[in-house]
């Protein structure tokens, strides 16, 4: 059984997540994308767990996009 990650779990995997694909010109429109979907998420979520963890599922999302166009 799965255990849950804490909020420090969770935004650090955020960043590393980012880093990693930020790199990728393929994923540059999409970055834009995410950043305007992190605006969103912080103006209409109230939990920060929520937060990230819809922050970590856009990021899901890329690298998906990123994997696949390799």
């Amino acid at each position: 059984m799965a255990s849950t990650p804490t909020t420090a779990e969770l935004m650090s995997t955020i960043v590393r997540l980012e880093q990693k694909y930020r790199r990728y010109d393929k994923a540059t429109a999409l970055f834009a994308v995410y950043e305007k979907l992190c605006e969103r998420f912080e103006e209409d979520l109230a939990q920060e767990r929520d937060v990230l963890l819809s922050k970590a599922a856009a990021l899901m999302v890329i690298k998906y996009w990123v994997e696949q166009a390799a």
